[in-house]
Parts: C-alpha cells; sequence; structure tokens
C-alpha cells in the first residue's frame, strides 16, 4: 500500500485498523526498512549486477524529496528488470551509484549530458523527446523560422519508419539518415531556439540512429518513461522520503515490486515465501 499505491504509513495504519489488524506508523516504517536492508539485499545486489551486465539500458530520472530538500528517483529499466534508486544529485555521480561507469551496453536516454559521460556505453538518444520538440516549435515558432524544425521532424519520422524496412536494408537507411542530419546541422538559422536545436542533435548524431543496428535498443525510451510514471504518481500523494534510509529503502522495495510485475509475480506472494523461507532466490522473482 506504502511502496505501490502511495499511501502514508499513517494512513496505512488506518486503513488496516478498519481491517481489524493493530500497527503503527512507526512499526510499519521500521519493518519496511528492515526488509530492504535485509532481506532484499541479496536479491537487489544480484539485480544490480544483472542491470550492468544486460546488453542495454534505459535510463531515466525525475524529481523527487528527502526531508524536504530535493532529490532525484533513477531509474534503469530494460524487459528483464527494473532499478530504482534516490540520489541527492542529478548528475554522473549519482547515476553511477547503480550503473557502473564501465557499463559496456546500449544505454537509451533522453538528452540530459551526464548520460553521456557513459563514454564505454553506446548510447541511444530519444527520438520521441527531440520529435515533441519539433512540433512544439512548428506550432509556436513564427514562419519564417519553422522550415528547419520541419525538415528536423521529417528526418526523425523518416528514422522510425525506417524500423519497418528488412535487417539488410536499414545499414543503408542509416547512412542515408545521418547524411541528412549532418547536412542538417550545418544549417544556418538567425532564431536562438533553431540554432540551440541543431546544436543539440549535431550533438546527439552519434546517438541518433543505433536502434537501426540493433533490434534489442528502442527508439525512444518509453520503457523508462512507463516505469517511472508509477512513482511519479506517488510523489505526487505523500511527496518523497523522510531520510536517506528510507529513500534506500524505496529504491529496493520498488525495484523488486516492478520487476515482479514485469514478469507477471505476485510480489506479495514472493515477499512472503522469502520472510518464510526457504529462500524463492532471483528466478521466482523473474518468473522462471
Amino acid at each position: 500500500m506504502h511502496y505501490g499505491l502511495g499511501l502514508s504509513f499513517a494512513k496505512v495504519t488506518a486503513l488496516m485498523a478498519r481491517l481489524g489488524v493493530a500497527s503503527t506508523a512507526g512499526a510499519l516504517c521500521q519493518a519496511s526498512q528492515r526488509q530492504a536492508s535485509t532481506d532484499l539485499v541479496a536479491v537487489h545486489h544480484e539485480l544490480i549486477r544483472r542491470a550492468n551486465s544486460s546488453p542495454v539500458l534505459v535510463m531515466d530520472e525525475t524529481g523527487w524529496r528527502v526531508g524536504g530538500a530535493p532529490a532525484w528517483l533513477w531509474e534503469a529499466t530494460n524487459a528483464e528488470l527494473t532499478l530504482y534508486w534516490v540520489a541527492r544529485g542529478r548528475g554522473f555521480d549519482q547515476a553511477c551509484e547503480v550503473v557502473e561507469a564501465g557499463y559496456a551496453g546500449t544505454i537509451v536516454r533522453d538528452g540530459w549530458a551526464p548520460y553521456r559521460r557513459y563514454e564505454k556505453a553506446k548510447h541511444q538518444t530519444c527520438i520521441g523527446h527531440l520529435l515533441r520538440r519539433c512540433h512544439e516549435m512548428d506550432q509556436d515558432l513564427p514562419n519564417w523560422a519553422r522550415p528547419l524544425p520541419r525538415r528536423a521532424k521529417t528526418l526523425l519520422l523518416d528514422a522510425l519508419a525506417a524500423r519497418d524496412l528488412a535487417p539488410e536494408a536499414r545499414p543503408a537507411a542509416a547512412a542515408e539518415l545521418t547524411e541528412r542530419l549532418g547536412e542538417l546541422c550545418q544549417a544556418r538559422s538567425s532564431h536562438e531556439p533553431v540554432r540551440r536545436l541543431l546544436a543539440h542533435m549535431a550533438k546527439e548524431a552519434p546517438a541518433m540512429f543505433s536502434f537501426l543496428g540493433d533490434d534489442q535498443v528502442d527508439a525512444t525510451n518509453w520503457r523508462a518513461e512507463q516505469g517511472i510514471r508509477p512513482a511519479v504518481v506517488n510523489r505526487k500523494v505523500w511527496g518523497g522520503n523522510r531520510t536517506d534510509r528510507g529513500g534506500r529503502a524505496q529504491g529496493t522495495i520498488m525495484s523488486v515490486m516492478r520487476t515482479a510485475a514485469q514478469h507477471g509475480v505476485d510480489v506479495i506472494d514472493y515477499l512472503a515465501s522469502r520472510a518464510r523461507g526457504p529462500d524463492p532466490g532471483l528466478a521466482v522473482l523473474l518468473g522462471h
């Protein structure tokens, strides 16, 4: 109820009392933190190990609060698992608290600069973010400034359409799109927002069409946005965590819950099995 539905521990206590179960908010909080720091440590570490050895990770972050102060909820996900962690910052060091600096797979992400510091990884920038930016510029800019954002939008739509080509035809399509992108980024505009768009696309050019060379790589970061949405809803209900320890418990328990949901595993049954013993292990969590 707390980590999945966003109810505060006090509200959980009140609801349980209506069902005839006596408890206190403090007892529930302590029990949750104890489980995150003992029972779930091994499975959480294994999820982190698997994430760092996986071929693709989709990453994102959103605003959070710890003790009323600004913080960030980070996420790394793929088709097999999802990891969350709460950190006090939004920089590369905070990203590396879970995804190692030497990660060598492909990272699908938005244009936030710290992600580019994963120098050993391949990258795929989110085409969806760029398309929305181009669409908004096409709607808001004066007529004389719209041609270049429209060219960028057409280029991005053509890139998405290239996913329907036969695998052997995609490298040629990627080469043609890369050439068009280079020509677009060399264009000149007297409008500052257009210049910023072209500069950003030029910087992201090496990460623009990776998805055409690998079927495991998505063209957008939809997986991360879908995974982070429930946390955003919960944050709006109760605001965040009171302590850093609570933030660590938040990340661990949410990671287990989301990964279980990805595999159709009932997380309450899974947690109950861990409490009763023997340890059901990671295979059960992953639906094997």
